[in-house]
């Protein structure tokens, strides 16, 4: 093994990376499995390690302990190894080589009793990564299928034993699969599920979960146009207030500023954004009358949920969101249908009495409003009081 260690040793240029193979071999030598994935995590993450050199660590060396180390690891150090393979074929065949092996190792120690945990997580990712592959070639009947499958295995009963490594993997390659489809809606519900699982921005550090880079730089992109052409997602809050959105590059900046005014129902602000950058992106220029019905929706949430009374005219909707008051009523059914209000329309006085509003994770400024209606509430309570006290001296005494 030695022998193996030192001619890949001498390949790495990199002094601080080359001097880890002296780790690699005093940790395999004492058996410290735990130091020495820890060493092997360093050098498969590195940038600057060739792909050829890391799959030749991987199959001359780790392969040889695969064993006695994390599944999960191990996993990973091959998908590292191959996240720039031209070769489909190759990725899949070393895919389908180590899941093999983690089956060959599972049937052997199934009846021994000696606290053994088998390979489920390793063998789970393995089958993601695989269907990851199969997007990539364009199968998207095979990737659907084996994804189908992981969702029965959550289904039953078996979320308590799938790490959130496996499960980040899962909404991923789910985001890889709705993008290809179209289907905005689902791709930002299963990215809110990854941005959860992946625990991206509540730490400093990015652990590898099979995504590329090119990846997880245009997540908030992504996931901004998503927010924005999804025809039943009309609840930004999550996203917006997300640390992924910090990573959104100064020629993006401005999806935030669109995201806010739809959520404040802004406008002015909605259209000066729209005519400059709108036209710039096709997905969004192709769905300009859509994007305008829903700036009037979240304006009118935004109007209800602002004022204190529950009641409004066809005229105060028309002249919030720039519509003729003949379409304020089609606007308020398409508000209920889609579940963001709840109340009736009086058609012949004009008026729509609401009763309920969606519930919606709110911004600084939102909170501010809820908080200045909380104080006059308040104020306004203590002198409905005050004044009973007054007039009732008489009864009370």
């Amino acid at each position: 093994m030695d022998t193996v260690l030192t001619t890949l040793r001498m390949e790495v240029e990199d002094p601080e990376l080359s001097v880890l193979f002296y780790e690699f071999e005093e940790y395999y030598e004492q058996k410290l499995w735990h130091q020495l994935t820890q060493s092997l995590v360093t050098f498969f993450q590195s940038a600057t390690v060739p792909d050829a050199i890391k799959l030749s660590l991987y199959t001359q060396f780790v392969t040889t302990f695969i064993d006695k180390i994390n599944q999960l690891s191990c996993v990973d150090f091959l998908l590292c190894s191959i996240a720039n393979s031209d070769s489909y074929t190759d990725s899949l065949d070393f895919l389908n080589d180590l899941k093999k092996k983690f089956e060959a190792i599972d049937s052997k120690k199934t009846n021994l009793n000696d606290g053994f945990k088998n390979h489920s997580n390793g063998i789970l990712l393995i089958s993601l990564e695989i269907s990851r592959i199969y997007l990539k070639q364009g199968k998207l009947l095979e990737a659907s299928d084996a994804l189908d499958n992981f969702k029965e295995t959550l289904d039953n009963d078996q979320q308590d034993i799938i790490s959130l490594r496996v499960k980040s993997s899962y909404y991923s390659t789910l985001m890889d699969y709705y993008e290809i489809k179209k289907d905005f809606n689902s791709y930002y519900y299963n990215g809110l599920l990854y941005l959860s699982a992946s625990g991206l921005g509540s730490s400093s550090a990015i652990a590898t979960d099979g995504v590329s880079s090119k990846f997880l730089k245009d997540l908030p992109y992504n996931m901004s146009l998503a927010a924005l052409l999804g025809d039943k997602i009309y609840n930004f809050g999550e996203l917006l207030q997300h640390p992924i959105m910090q990573l959104l590059g100064p020629e993006n900046q401005w999806l935030l500023e669109y995201l806010n005014a739809l959520t404040m129902g802004d406008f002015a602000k909605f259209d000066s954004i729209s005519q400059k950058y709108v036209p710039t992106i096709d997905l969004l220029s192709t769905n300009e009358s859509f994007l305008k019905q829903k700036i009037c929706l979240m304006t009118l949430v935004e109007i209800v949920f602002s004022k204190n009374v529950r009641t409004l005219s066809f005229l105060e909707i028309a002249q919030a969101t720039n519509l003729a008051e003949d379409n304020v009523e089609h606007l308020v059914m398409k508000s209920i249908s889609l579940g963001l209000l709840k109340g009736t329309i009086d058609q012949v006085n004009a008026l729509v009495i609401i009763t309920w509003v969606q519930p919606r994770v709110m911004n600084d400024q939102q909170i501010l409003k809820m908080q200045n209606r909380l104080v006059q509430w308040n104020e306004n309570v203590s002198t409905l009081g005050a004044k009973i006290e007054e007039q009732g001296k008489v009864i009370w005494v």
